[in-house]
């Protein structure tokens, strides 16, 4: 069987992220590295995996270092699913089972789609409220139909479909795909529709299991929480940690670390090579990648930081920081709502579902001295938010902004309060 991996997704939803989202590492591996793994574990065959021109490397990378059998596909432009698979149809003969490289399944839905015997088979999500994705059409144990994103309390079924999906016979599917056209990105969808047409057999297989998908930039978040779930305290023997600091709950060290005197650190907390945590500062149920350094008296929570970011005097709550970030001494990013409403970005004002969530910013960013971000903001790679700025709505990349001051210069002839006065009011 062809296990084919499509991992070549830029994820427009995405921004100001701007990695490919399956290489956006945890605990110190890449997204990629993780699923691979899980699915190596799980399956047996040869993986096909469909990347882009850019992240070829990367890719090839993990499939080497997991000791794949596998075959690398480029597709050359982002232009969905069923590109990616034509891309890559010399080498989808045979059985085929294709899957996003990005989404956190459990491994029961991969067995569960393989037990299931027909032409094609599907995995369907059931679900208890309504999703705003597509949802399988079912007759038994048959699929009828695909239902993109239906009416609330109007859809077909409890099954929202998955990207798990088995065909029998990999060239009849991508004869399908080159026959579908469509103007809109469900070329994918329209072959599979006119399979179940044609009279194919095409069953499902019902999981109700874990799914956390990646589509926008704070469900990195819920990756993040995920991941750190599975972490064990592990404290690498070449990492130096205060006797005067706190390591508490399951938190994941690697080489090199260095944990100073007064930090703590709460799990579950991931803290990549050579991170450094300051003096009295406190990291708590967030990820750290590699690199990373928070000076003095910083705190650091619920937040996924990319590597080689660095802090000092900092408060960061529930935020998506890409990497290669810093923050000026006393900036603050804001994380909920004073009047505890549920947090729009973007904009559009799409609700998050969040009742704390930080700033979201690309690679490169900087945030200046005293300045402050308000809930849910996004800023684009390489950007300056210069000091004393409150940001409160989102900046594009490469962007500097910055604060106007017009000082009053006055001649100043009134005695100051000496210290000698100062001490008697104490």
């Amino acid at each position: 069987m062809k296990i084919v991996i499509l991992a070549a997704g830029k994820g427009k939803r995405m921004w100001p992220v701007q990695i490919d989202k399956c290489l956006i590492p945890f605990l110190g591996k890449p997204l990629l590295y993780h699923n691979l793994k899980k699915i190596k574990e799980n399956l047996d065959g040869e993986f096909v995996i469909i990347a882009s021109p850019g992240s070829r490397d990367e890719v090839e990378s993990v499939a080497k270092n997991l000791r794949l059998s596998y075959k690398i596909a480029i597709q050359d432009k982002p232009a969905g699913m069923a590109d990616a698979l034509l891309s890559a149809k010399d080498k989808l003969d045979g059985e085929i089972l294709v899957v996003n490289a990005e989404d956190i399944l459990d491994q029961s839905v991969y067995q569960g789609v393989l037990r299931v015997s027909a032409d094609v088979v599907v995995a369907g999500l059931q679900v208890d409220k309504y999703f705003p994705g597509g949802y399988l059409k079912v007759e038994g144990e048959s699929v009828k139909g695909v239902v993109e994103k239906p009416e609330k309390d109007r859809e077909p079924s409890d099954l929202v479909k998955l990207v798990v999906d088995y065909f029998k016979d990999g060239e009849k599917l991508i004869s399908y795909l080159e026959k579908a056209s469509s103007e809109k990105d469900d070329q994918y969808e329209i072959a599979l529709d006119q399979m179940i047409k044609d009279g194919m057999d095409v069953r499902f297989s019902r999981y109700s299991g874990v799914w956390i998908p990646l589509k926008y930039p704070w469900h990195i978040l819920d990756v993040m929480a995920y991941f750190l779930a599975q972490v064990k305290q592990q404290i690498s023997p070449t990492a130096k940690v205060s006797e005067k600091a706190i390591i508490e709950g399951n938190v994941m060290i690697e080489d090199g670390v260095k944990v100073f005197e007064g930090a703590v650190v709460k799990g579950p907390a991931y803290l990549g090579k050579n991170c450094i945590v300051g003096n009295h500062s406190m990291v708590r149920q967030s990820n750290l990648e590699e690199g990373c350094v928070t000076g003095f008296n910083s705190d650091i929570t619920r937040s996924y930081v990319g590597a080689n970011s660095w802090f000092h005097t900092n408060y960061v709550g529930d935020s998506c920081l890409e990497g290669d970030f810093g923050m000026g001494s006393g900036a603050v990013i804001a994380n909920l709502r004073l009047d505890d409403r549920m947090i729009a970005a973007g904009e559009d004002r799409l609700d998050t579902g969040r009742h704390k969530l930080g700033l979201i910013a690309g690679r490169g960013v900087r945030i200046g001295v005293n300045a402050a971000t308000m809930p849910g903001v996004k800023v684009g790679a390489n950007s300056l938010i210069g000091p004393g700025v409150i940001l409160r709505s989102d900046v594009k990349e490469n962007t500097r902004v910055m604060v106007k001051q017009e000082h009053e210069i006055v001649e100043h002839s009134s005695k100051l309060t000496s210290y000698n006065q100062f001490r008697d009011k104490l």
